[in-house]
């Protein structure tokens, strides 16, 4: 439920700490997500094509921090709340031989 309207998602259990549920770009593209970082803004497509837009009040302040105590208590009152995490892989470029396809027809690739 987000602000009073309801979002279906199928949820599966992650050996994940710390998180109530993780959002991915299924369900993002599924509600139509508009994600405006600079404005901290979400905007949503109902199932019933309301447009629902939930904006951070404090949209003044930097980097707002409160600690996971003060976070629990706010979600038991019924505040919504957000979470995005971005993780950057330094992977090295695949060798030709790495990639499947291209261990067929090697010989051309090299």
């Amino acid at each position: 439920m987000i602000q009073n309207r309801e979002f279906l998602a199928n949820l599966v259990v992650l050996g994940i700490q710390g998180y109530d549920v993780i959002l991915g770009m299924d369900w993002l593209t599924a509600y139509q997500a508009t994600i405006d970082c600079k404005q901290k803004k979400l905007t949503l497509i109902t199932s019933k094509g309301e447009t629902l837009v939930i904006k951070n009040a404090s949209s003044n302040l930097s980097a707002p921090l409160i600690s996971a105590a003060k976070a629990s208590k706010m979600l038991s009152k019924g505040c919504s709340a957000f979470l995005c995490a971005v993780e950057v892989l330094e992977a090295p470029e695949p060798e030709p031989r790495d990639i499947p396809v291209v261990q067929e027809f090697l010989e051309v690739f090299q």
